[in-house]
């Protein structure tokens, strides 16, 4: 799964009228032909954002075989940077986030992009400059993770911000359906790239390119931020931002209702602000709280697409399946999810939230116990494809939970708490897969993956189990006209 983010814009049913299934492919029509005349500014802010996409996971893939393959460090050590540079991006998000928003959409976005290519150009150029394993070579390649993650702090808010200024309620859902289906094109893109350009390729008749390695897709990605850069200074012209803020003037009556709420809310003391505050926000309701951790374990699985599933493929199987790493892990979940979850959103638009959850997370957990047959590659396909689709049935429906459970007024806070177990996992995860992969999946020496898999299936399965026995407490509480129940 890709580290994913997005937004869900979700409208309460109206259960006194018979709600027909849209044709989605007139919908689809529509919807493009009303982005036809978008502003350029809005078009330039996707563009950057699909080429994030490209970059972002291009590296994040790789990360945990950089850390041992290149400098030589343990799976152990190497897993717990890669979890905490994963958590330090979400942190400078909410740091910079706000920062972004007084820039302005370009400027953030050339600051984020000039933070992406001297960050992550340190991380191959490093072992080139200083000896492996000494202190230098450590203080350069962590410095450059701290500007890449700094970057992901201004793009992912900034582009969001784009899609909202730079479009109308007419086209505002579909900008954002937009932004995050082009992200996953992205990683489909990268994970057809990377492969050859890390392993090689045969071009026939006794002729193969050899391939530049982990540092070779590592510059590529540098390069594509270059791209980036020239795509923002040459052709999202200051010019071009004015012109598409105006034409997407229509939001802007919303923001200003949205402000004087915000200004009305913060009238009173400190102390009755704090105390009316954890009286409506999500930690005063126990249902919501034990439903959103209650989905950690599966959740886990998501970490696993970047800490394990990389090595494990390029370890436990052959060299043709582990040099083709990066299509077998990047290309099947974004297609899926993509393609898939409109239609199974379609499908299942009338079973109850809940029942989402629990049939969702339990698809989603169950393809873990394959790897108990050792590995495979048929089975390591009908995993990531079973798993992204478990992933259409339970992730959209998951963020509409927490959108209409929220009282008036504090969606925000209850999708941000929706999302503060995520934002734990991948703080968490690295503390324990790369010690877990020293032991049964270590580079040298023989392999022991089925147990691995084994207690990873387990812990995932805690989630469905958990969401079953608790159900008829948590739906107590739910409202059945909202469709939860």
């Amino acid at each position: 799964m890709a580290e994913k983010s997005g937004s869900a814009e979700t409208s309460k049913p109206d259960h006194d009228k018979p709600v027909s299934i849209p044709n989605p492919f007139t919908e689809l029509v529509t919807s493009f032909r009303e982005l036809k005349d978008a502003p350029r500014g809005f078009w330039y802010t996707n563009y950057i954002y699909w080429l994030d996409g490209v970059a972002y996971f291009g590296m994040l893939t790789l990360l945990a075989m950089y850390f041992h393959d290149i400098l030589g460090m343990t799976d152990d050590t190497g897993h717990k940077i890669v979890s905490a540079y994963m958590a330090l991006i979400t942190g400078f998000m909410l740091i910079f986030g706000p920062v972004s928003d007084k820039l302005g959409v370009r400027k953030s976005l050339l600051v984020s992009v000039a933070l992406y290519i001297i960050g992550r150009s340190a991380l191959p150029l490093a072992p080139h400059i200083f000896p492996v394993g000494s202190s230098m070579l450590l203080v350069v390649v962590f410095a450059g993770l701290l500007l890449a993650a700094a970057g992901n702090g201004f793009m992912q808010p900034a582009s969001y911000a784009g899609v909202r200024k730079f479009s109308d309620k007419k086209t505002a859902t579909m900008g954002y359906g937009l932004l995050y289906a082009g992200m996953n094109l992205g990683i489909v893109f990268i994970g057809f790239a990377s492969s050859r350009i890390r392993s090689g390729l045969d071009l026939g008749e006794n002729l193969r390119f050899e391939g530049f390695g982990i540092e070779g897709v590592m510059w590529f990605c540098v390069l594509v931020n270059v791209v980036m850069l020239l795509l923002l200074v040459f052709f999202f012209t200051p010019k071009v931002e004015r012109e598409a803020e105006l034409a997407g003037a229509g939001g802007e009556d919303d923001d200003e209702a949205g402000q004087s709420k915000e200004a009305a809310a913060s009238s009173g003391s400190l102390t009755s602000r704090i105390i009316g505050w954890f009286k409506t926000s999500p930690l005063s309701n126990s249902r919501f709280m034990f439903f959103i951790f209650a989905l950690m374990p599966v959740q886990t699985l998501f970490a696993y697409q970047f800490l394990v599933m990389p090595q494990y493929v390029t370890r436990a199987f052959s060299d043709v399946v582990a040099n083709n790493m990066e299509m077998i892990v990047n290309v099947s979940n974004p297609l899926i999810i993509v393609l898939g979850v409109p239609v199974i959103t379609a499908m299942t638009r009338h079973v109850p939230v809940y029942r989402m959850m629990i049939i969702g997370s339990l698809v989603s957990a169950l393809p873990t116990f394959f790897f108990l047959l050792g590995p495979n590659f048929w089975l390591l396909m009908a995993y990531l494809v079973l798993f992204s689709i478990g992933e259409a049935l339970w992730q959209p429906r998951f963020l509409q939970y927490a959108a209409e459970l929220a009282p008036e007024g504090q969606t925000g806070a209850y999708i941000a708490f929706a999302n503060m177990p995520w934002f734990m996992i991948k703080f968490i995860a690295g503390w324990y897969t790369g010690r877990m992969m020293d032991i049964y999946c270590p580079a040298e020496g023989p392999l022991n993956t089925e147990t691995m898999w084994l207690i990873y299936g387990l812990v995932a399965m805690i989630s469905p189990v958990a969401l079953v026995l608790a159900g008829r407490w948590v739906r107590k509480g739910l409202q059945k006209d909202k469709g939860f129940a």
